[in-house]
């Protein structure tokens, strides 16, 4: 592992939350990738619009998604901005209180009707209070909170969907995926988009959008380019051809797919599984030293990311002993990867008790 990712050599990494690593492999790839740019140039990128597909194809396995209805985007922010610019002015939103500013903001410049519901342990029932009583057009949201951690209860959002069909569930899945095994299919929601630079660990540059096919019948998004039509002999623009509208970076584009690839390969049991463990730890530890919120303690499920109670000192501290965290919100965040181990979580209690 920690050739694969020198920096764990020097550091213990708790920041994946803030920036996944990028292993070795990949740096290899990206190199060759770029190699084969400087030796063969259109040679090698007039297959571009072949080796796209391949990776729209690859994230389509990987989340149980409709190939033709995936596409590749640079970000989040691009891909969400690019969904709702074209939504009727007078459709009505539900967010979540302080979520990601790249969730909120986006709904809130363009003036829309927006309803809130605050991010604490009785969430989800007030999300369904809310939906009873003002039924919004557009549910957007982030499955996981960047600053607490706190995961949205997924088996909530089916049944959510299943009260309320009409109503378009759209989640910010970029600090989720990567961590557990998810079926968009078989999720409540209707569109998931994604950055791919946290837990996937596939560098920056890139992410995707899935959306189910009824959405193409509420929402009319109409960025376009010569990218866009799939087919340019017959301008085949689809729905979701409308989020490519340019040329795709092949080298971003494929290392998330070599990333996605990697966790194939190693199995969510090597990825998954021991994180759960080594964040249910944590939370013990952290709830024993009354380090977290109320919030975040009642609350059954929760993800590998925490805030902390600690200032610009304990940051800086935590620096010090090699400990690579975030200050976020009134805390220090801290976020358990695939490469963490009960060794990091010791020394990053040795330190806290100092």
């Amino acid at each position: 592992m920690k050739d694969q990712h020198p920096l764990l050599k020097k550091f213990t990494y708790l920041n994946t939350a803030n920036h996944g690593l990028i292993s070795q492999e990949l740096i290899d790839y990206r190199r060759s990738l770029n190699e084969k740019m400087r030796d063969e140039a259109s040679i090698f990128t007039n297959k571009r619009n072949i080796f796209i597909d391949e990776v729209r194809h690859t994230i389509a396995n990987f989340i149980d998604a409709d190939p033709d209805f995936t596409a590749v985007i640079p970000n989040f922010s691009t891909g969400f901005n690019t969904l709702i610019n074209d939504i009727d002015p007078s459709a009505t939103f539900l967010l979540l209180k302080d979520d990601y500013p790249s969730v909120n903001w986006p709904v809130e410049t363009r003036g829309f009707k927006t309803h809130y519901v605050a991010i604490d342990e009785d969430m989800e029932a007030q999300i369904l209070k809310l939906c009873e009583k003002e039924r919004p057009d557009f549910f957007c949201f982030s499955l996981v909170q960047y600053i607490s951690g706190i995961k949205m209860d997924l088996e909530f959002i089916k049944k959510l969907k299943q009260q309320f069909p009409e109503m378009i569930l759209i989640a910010d899945g970029t600090q989720y995926v990567g961590c557990e095994e998810f079926r968009f299919r078989e999720s409540g929601l209707d569109i998931i988009l994604a950055s791919c630079y946290k837990w996937l660990h596939a560098g920056d540059g890139n992410g995707f959008i899935c959306v189910k096919e009824h959405v193409q019948e509420r929402i009319f998004p109409k960025s376009i380019g010569y990218r866009s039509a799939r087919n340019v002999m017959n301008s085949n623009v689809t729905f979701i051809s409308r989020f490519e509208p340019g040329h795709q970076d092949m080298i971003a584009f494929g290392t998330l797919q070599q990333a996605i690839l990697k966790i194939h390969e190693m199995g969510w049991k090597k990825v998954s599984d021991p994180v759960k463990k080594l964040a249910q730890k944590a939370k013990v530890e952290f709830e024993k030293r009354n380090l977290l919120s109320s919030v975040v303690v009642s609350r059954k499920e929760h993800s590998s990311i925490f805030n902390i109670k600690g200032d610009q000192d304990l940051y800086e501290q935590l620096l010090e002993h090699h400990i690579v965290t975030s200050l976020r919100g009134d805390g220090v965040r801290i976020s358990f990867s695939f490469f963490n181990t009960q060794e990091d979580l010791d020394k990053l209690l040795e330190v806290l008790d100092l």
